[in-house]
């Protein structure tokens, strides 16, 4: 790890990421997955987070990664931004089946998907299960699945997604910074990524439309011109 890049990290091991999962298990592993990405070995960077990310599933572990990542994007090594800023993009939105790049996301709809499958909707399914069990072998796997959920996760991917999209969209403000770069790749990808929220498109749409203005590349200005469409519609309908 070099050390001009340990103060965006800082707090990273305060973290009790031993209780956290990802998609291999325990989360343990995760603040050295993050520092490879601010090392110098291009193949571990990208292997880094196969963990937090896999096949489209987030967990535990992952929006408590996205603040770090979110800084990496910001100030980290430029062989790390691009790809972090494409992990965060994929924690946010990668949810294939239920968006579409010509409508944008039902972001109200997933909130009220998610809020009917939390941790408390399922806690008394799982005591149910666990009230009739007295064999101890055979209460080991339902005890233990009981007390994740009571330590406040959802078996129910939409919830767990939910938690990367909102941990995203807090660190927004401080990935606007990208728009004013001089890396097009990385204004490209803040634009692309500012598309997905339209919470936030009273802060993003007058600066995309700046961007789509003035931008001399021009998938980027493709890019912010899609990405203000996109969030205009949202503000119309």
């Amino acid at each position: 790890m070099i050390n001009e890049y340990e103060k965006l990290l800082a707090g990273l091991d305060d973290v009790d990421w031993a209780s956290l999962s990802h998609a291999y298990g325990s989360a343990h592993d995760v603040p050295g997955h993050i520092r490879t990405l601010c090392g110098d070995d291009d193949e571990a960077r990208k292997q880094a987070f196969n963990s937090i990310f896999h096949q489209g599933s987030r967990y535990s572990a992952s929006p408590v990664a996205v603040p770090f990542l979110a800084r990496i994007a910001v100030a980290g090594p430029a062989a790390a931004r691009e790809k972090t800023m494409l992990l965060l993009t994929r924690l946010a939105v990668d949810w294939h089946d239920e968006y579409d790049v010509t409508t944008g996301i039902n972001v109200a709809g997933w909130c009220a998907a998610a809020a009917e499958a939390g941790p408390e909707e399922f806690l008394p399914w799982y005591e149910e299960q666990l009230a009739g069990v007295t064999d101890t072998d055979e209460r080991a796997q339902p005890q233990e699945l009981r007390d994740w959920v009571a330590a406040g996760n959802s078996p129910d991917s939409r919830w767990s997604a939910l938690q990367s999209y909102d941990a995203v969209l807090a660190e927004l403000p401080g990935l606007l910074v990208l728009l004013d770069g001089d890396d097009r790749c990385l204004r490209t990808r803040i634009a692309y990524l500012l598309a997905w929220f339209p919470e936030f498109s009273t802060t993003s749409l007058p600066r995309l439309l700046a961007l789509a203005a003035h931008e001399k590349d021009p998938v980027t200005a493709a890019t912010a011109l899609l990405a203000a469409g996109l969030l205009g519609r949202w503000a119309v309908g």
